[in-house]
């Protein structure tokens, strides 16, 4: 599991972002990622799975680091 201490890099997965960052749930809803309810979640990075919905990964790790300042 990622430590506190660290921002949320493309590689990490979903879960991983939600399960060490609670509040990142927020901005996930924000862009219609459903990722708590997803079975993709467990195995899917911000990355692939930003691409996959159609996303600008780039934008949306932005977003998920600074929801977690």
């Amino acid at each position: 599991m990622a430590s506190k201490n660290q921002k949320i890099t493309m590689d990490m997965t979903f879960l991983t972002v939600l399960q060490t960052y609670p509040e990142t749930a927020k901005v996930l809803k924000k862009y219609n990622l459903a990722c708590a309810s997803c079975m993709g979640a467990q195995n899917e990075p911000i990355d692939l799975g930003a691409r996959n919905h159609g996303l600008d990964p780039d934008e949306l790790l932005k977003a998920l680091n600074a929801a977690i300042k």
